[in-house]
């Protein structure tokens, strides 16, 4: 009886080693991919914030222009005075 005891302790120690190795693995892949997505995160709002300035600073401008020659190009065709 001494010996199916001494057997199952050293089964179930083997068994808690392996799963504390596999919790230490999968803990590691977790930290690796969370690592990953802050860093997709950050490159992706730098891209971001850089697309959102160039809008601001080129794209709504020209749209602007564009729409003030096609007003003045209506304003012009159909008689209305410009302000």
């Amino acid at each position: 009886m001494r010996l199916y005891s001494q057997i199952q302790s050293q089964t179930c120690q083997q068994m808690m080693d392996e799963s504390e190795k596999d919790f230490k693995k999968m803990a590691e892949r977790i930290s690796e991919t969370t690592e990953a997505m802050k860093e997709t995160y950050t490159e992706f709002m730098e891209e971001a914030q850089a697309t959102a300035s160039r809008v601001c600073k080129t794209t709504i401008p020209e749209l602007a222009k564009s729409f003030e020659k096609s007003v003045g190009a209506l304003q012009s065709r159909f008689g209305i005075p410009s302000n």
